[in-house]
């Protein structure tokens, strides 16, 4: 009986396959955990600028916005939040920029800061003189471009009358169904007269 080994050509082409398989293998694997990585630090993140920007919304005092504050994170961590707010030509609207820096494990050092910027209606944070200045200046604007009169809404073409109520048009005497039930559009709204009362026998 003969028998066929393998020839060292043919081992050597079926470790070169199985090693570039795994390679493939470990890199894929690795990718895998790299994203699983890379996602719970970005979700953490998250969440953990939203408590900042939380801790910036119960702020009341316009003044304490630069002062900012800590927050207390999940897993015994820290985050410093500060912020700047500018007001914007429209009366109680903030432009905020946030500034937010979290430690990346307990007892370390705080990370990269992360700034965002945006709008903000905080009539908390106006003083009652400067919103009285700009709503004064806006209606001024609008009465200058429109010719729009706030107190009176008048000298304007942007403002139309109401419309007068036209007639209903005759209906030929057939039921429209806004007569209430009645027929050939007869008006049926006349008290109806009581029978004469049966004499007592």
């Amino acid at each position: 009986m003969n028998r066929r080994a393998f020839t060292l050509i043919e081992v050597l082409v079926s470790l070169a396959i199985f090693a570039l398989a795994a390679v493939g293998l470990g890199a894929a694997y690795s990718n895998v955990l790299l994203g699983r990585v890379a996602l719970k630090e970005h979700s953490v993140g998250i969440d953990d600028i939203a408590r900042a920007r939380a801790a910036m919304l119960e702020t009341i005092n316009f003044a304490n916005l630069e002062i900012g504050g800590d927050i207390y994170l999940p897993d015994e961590r820290m985050a410093k939040w500060k912020a700047t707010a500018l007001p914007t030509t429209v009366s109680d609207l903030f432009l905020v920029t946030l500034t937010v820096e979290i430690q990346t494990e307990r007892g370390g050092a705080f990370g990269p800061p992360h700034i965002e910027t945006q709008y903000l209606l905080r009539p908390t944070w106006s003083v009652e003189a400067d919103r009285k200045k700009l709503r004064d200046d806006a209606a001024a604007r609008l009465l200058k471009e429109r010719g729009y009169d706030e107190t009176t809404g008048g000298g304007t073409s942007y403002i139309s009358s109401p419309s007068k109520k036209k007639d209903a048009p005759n209906t030929g005497g057939k039921n429209t169904g806004n007569n209430n039930g009645t027929k050939n559009g007869a008006n049926n709204n006349k008290p109806k007269e009581n029978p004469p009362a049966k004499p007592i026998q």
